[in-house]
């Protein structure tokens, strides 16, 4: 069953992949598209590893690397174990994401953040727009 995961998830697992020691990872089961945080051993394109699947690894656009790597899952972790096993998401940007959730969270004028996180003059004036057309004016 082939696999494909971030590259964030092995960026910096140097170690444990030359030494054949499993790590926690995030994969997508390719068969049934299916999300899976697992407790795997990962070795590189060209290396042998008994028993393993295809793993395609996606670079930082989300394409993916010309060759597969292989992978062999040990145990399926939890899920809620995900951002915590990523190189390339720090708590800071855990942190920056709710805050920036929690204005649009806010029940009653739903989206008021949007022009804030869009950034921009145009979409400023388009939200504003849609609230006079909405208020009939």
């Amino acid at each position: 069953m082939p696999f494909e995961a971030y590259i964030g998830y092995v960026a910096e697992k140097e170690e444990e992949i030359a030494a054949g020691s499993s790590f926690a990872i995030e994969v997508r089961d390719l068969d049934t598209y299916g999300r899976m945080i697992v407790r795997a051993v990962v070795a590189k394109p060209g290396q042998p590893l008994e028993g393993g699947d295809k793993l395609w690894i996606l670079d930082w656009v989300e394409a993916r690397q010309d060759e597969p790597w292989s992978i062999r899952v040990e145990e399926e972790l939890d899920e809620e174990a995900g951002a915590a096993f990523r190189s390339d998401i720090t708590s800071e940007d855990l942190a920056s994401q709710a805050a920036e959730s929690k204005s649009f969270a806010s029940g009653r004028g739903r989206g008021a953040g949007m022009p804030q996180m869009m950034g921009g003059e145009e979409a400023k004036k388009f939200f504003e727009n849609m609230v006079t057309k909405k208020k009939g004016g």
